[in-house]
């Protein structure tokens, strides 16, 4: 098993991609951050604040979900590591660089940071 160095330099790696290599998923999910329609969750993957949010704002989430547990899934497998620890720890990073304004969520529901 390689060590959780390695992992969470796969992970700081894939944030890094995330933020550059999906210009306009990218920035529809800053523009539903913004509005705080979506949000961090703990685990990993976006969550929706306003659960009644529209279709177009629930299939982004979705879409993004579905590639972030993609990459997760590789990067476990690379590190023979859990997939829910590289989720884990790519939401801790994430939600640490959250910006003011947005939401994340915490253990007692989302939180406008």
């Amino acid at each position: 098993m390689k060590s959780k160095h390695n992992v969470l330099i796969l992970v700081s790696l894939f944030i890094s991609f995330w933020l550059t290599a999906l210009p306009a998923s990218a920035a529809d999910l800053a523009q539903v951050k913004a509005a705080g329609l979506v949000g961090e969750q703990m685990n990993g993957y976006l969550g929706l604040v306003n659960p009644n949010a529209a279709g177009d704002v629930k299939a982004l989430v979705n879409s993004i979900n579905a590639q972030r547990q993609a990459e997760y899934q590789r990067i476990a497998t690379k590190n023979g590591v859990p997939v829910d620890e590289v989720a884990r720890l790519t939401a801790q990073k994430v939600i640490g660089q959250t910006p003011s304004g947005q939401y994340v969520q915490t253990p007692s529901g989302w939180q406008r940071r």
